[in-house]
């Protein structure tokens, strides 16, 4: 289970100062990243020699044997340890409703804003699968890291007149803990907070 669509350009930088390019993703389910070398699926290894794999505008870091998404923020960072699991929905039906054993259920396939697919299907295929995450993240401030991956273990890293601050914040700004997007908003305005 990858978290882009496809396949993309990404430049590798070791810690000797090298550098290579080549197609990457990063397999959520397995947590590791995978890459193409000559038209050959293959997983990265030697993390202990990388420095950085820059995907698109997204830079991920190696941590003690997996990876994490560096998200800049205007104080710090918050670094995503991404994991995905997949879980079954159902079989294809007429109209994009998926079929539970004879009750059938209207769906919308969605995307969460650029990060991953959430519903998918095998081409060929009339098997529904849904995408979940259970990501956990770590707010880097003053290289002192908090780590959370709910919005209840996030609340409890503040005091609490910052947690009304951020309960404002997350009313006003709709902010849904299940979109990794809405959670680098909701760090953005945490690192903010006097």
């Amino acid at each position: 289970m990858y978290l882009f669509d496809s396949f993309k350009p990404a430049t590798v930088k070791m810690k000797n100062g090298s550098k290579a390019s080549a197609s990457f993703n990063y397999d959520g389910s397995k947590r590791e990243m995978v890459y193409y070398d000559k038209e050959q699926l293959m997983v990265l290894d030697g993390l202990e020699q990388v420095d950085t794999i820059f995907i698109e505008n997204r830079k991920f870091v190696p941590f003690q044997q997996k990876f994490r998404e560096v998200v800049p923020l205007t104080e710090g960072e918050l670094q995503i340890d991404w994991s995905m699991k997949r879980i079954f929905l159902g079989k294809k039906g007429a109209f994009g409703q998926v079929s539970h054993s004879g009750t059938v259920q209207n769906i919308n396939p969605g995307y969460l804003t650029g990060y991953l697919s959430t519903q998918h299907s095998n081409e060929g295929s009339n098997q529904v699968y849904s995408t979940v995450l259970k990501n956990t993240y770590y707010l880097v401030q003053k290289s002192k890291p908090r780590k959370f991956n709910s919005l209840k273990t996030f609340m409890s890293q503040f005091p609490e007149n910052q947690q009304t601050q951020l309960t404002d914040f997350i009313k006003n700004e709709k902010v849904d803990f299940n979109v990794p997007e809405d959670v680098v908003k909701l760090a953005g305005f945490a690192v903010t907070l006097e």
